[in-house]
C-alpha cells in the first residue's frame, strides 16, 4: 500500500516575527507635551491580515497632560470596527490598576482609548482623559493590546 504524506501547514508555515513600530498618539483636545520624545513603544505580529499589537505608554517625561480623549495609532488600518479590552492603567501613587481599552472604526488606525465606569448595575465606557478614570501623574503608565483583521 502506498504511503500518503500530508504536511501540516502550521508546522511548515514561516513563523511571523515580532516587529517594533513607532507609536503615534495624543489627545482629541489640546495635545500633551513632553520633555524629549514621548515614551511610547509598540510591537506587532502580522500573519496575513491578522494583526496582534501591544502598545506601552510611560508618562515619566510628560510636562502637560493635554485635554480630551487620548488615542494611539495602530500599526495597520482595521478592516472592521473593534472594541479592545486588554489594557491597564497603572496608578502608581495609589497602587491601583484601571481597565483601559479602546475603539477603532473600520478603515481607521486611530484607537480612541476608554475606561469603564459604573452607575447602579450598569457598566459603561468613558473616555480615557488626564482626569478619568483617575487624575494622572508622571509616575503612571498604561498598556493596551489586542488582535484584529487589517485591511
Amino acid at each position: 500500500m502506498p504511503s500518503i504524506f500530508i504536511s501540516n501547514p502550521v508546522e511548515s508555515a514561516a513563523v511571523p516575527a515580532e516587529v517594533s513600530f513607532t507609536v503615534q498618539g495624543g489627545s482629541e483636545g489640546t495635545q500633551p507635551t513632553f520633555s524629549g520624545d514621548p515614551l511610547f513603544t509598540g510591537s506587532y505580529i502580522k500573519q496575513g491580515s491578522l494583526v496582534h499589537f501591544e502598545i506601552q505608554v510611560d508618562f515619566d517625561n510628560i510636562t502637560n497632560f493635554g485635554t480630551g480623549q487620548y488615542y494611539v495609532e495602530l500599526p495597520f488600518a482595521a478592516k472592521y470596527a473593534y472594541q479592545f479590552r486588554a489594557g491597564c492603567l497603572h496608578d502608581v501613587s495609589s497602587g491601583r490598576d484601571y481597565m483601559i481599552g479602546g475603539h477603532v472604526a473600520a478603515g481607521e488606525t486611530k484607537l480612541l482609548l476608554n475606561s469603564s465606569d459604573a452607575q447602579g448595575q450598569t457598566i459603561y465606557d468613558v473616555n480615557f482623559t488626564s482626569s478619568s478614570p483617575v487624575s494622572l501623574s508622571t509616575a503612571d503608565n498604561f498598556h493596551v493590546s489586542g488582535s484584529y483583521v487589517s485591511e
